[in-house]
């Protein structure tokens, strides 16, 4: 179809579907609907999230300094590191070991699972451009029925996506082995509260001394 037709069925002139072509900002959105009608297709928008809220404005640190503090003197810690150089977006917590990285995405609660998991995807994905090391995705929940629910309608698709068992990711946080995989975190309200306070650096290296044990 010319340009000329174009314009013809869409109601507006030549140098205007030209502008639009070029993507010149000044073609309004309906004009631009008005073309993509007239070439037989609709104008549809997806919004993805580019910009996450900061831990210490969410209360995800609570949670994420629970994580930290349980895992293994193996792993070094890190809070709201950027996922690239200039990156509007952070990780909320990492942890690194010589041959893997967790890249521990906080969910206090689920508006919209796949969303959320889709943009936590989008995070490890910027972080494994420029990682030799292996990135695994791990989802870290509050262990309540309310969060449980909430995923269960998504079953399949997490039993796929996330096969790591929350007890074995537990297990290779507080014993500094490799986690191998990606799964979901579950992590009961006794650790979140023990580690209510205030914290002075993204950076976290003390943890609890304690023998370590399976959540």
């Amino acid at each position: 179809m010319t340009q000329r037709q174009v314009a013809r069925r869409a109601d507006v002139t030549q140098s205007t579907v030209s502008a639009a072509e070029a993507g010149d900002p000044k073609v309004s959105f309906d004009i631009r609907c008005r073309l993509a009608a007239a070439c037989g297709h609709e104008v549809a928008l997806r919004l993805f999230p580019i910009a996450t809220v900061p831990l210490r404005d969410s209360g995800q640190l609570t949670l994420a300094t629970a994580i930290a503090a349980e895992s293994s003197p193996v792993w070094l810690a890190r809070l709201e590191v950027p996922t690239g150089p200039g990156a509007r977006q952070a990780a909320d917590l990492l942890l690194e070991r010589p041959d893997e990285v967790l890249d521990i995405e906080i969910e206090r609660g689920f508006a919209d699972v796949q969303a959320q998991l889709r943009a936590a995807g989008l995070k490890r994905a910027s972080l494994s451009e420029r990682e030799s090391r292996p990135v695994r995705l791990v989802i870290a929940v509050p262990d309540t029925r309310t969060a449980r629910e909430r995923l269960a309608p998504h079953a399949e698709l997490i039993e796929r996506a996330f096969p790591a068992p929350s007890r074995h990711i537990w297990r290779a946080i507080r014993h500094g082995t490799p986690c191998g995989g990606d799964g979901i975190l579950y992590v009961r309200a006794r650790l979140a509260e023990a580690q209510r306070g205030p914290i002075s650096s993204p950076a976290i290296y003390a943890r609890r001394n304690r023998a370590p044990s399976d959540a």
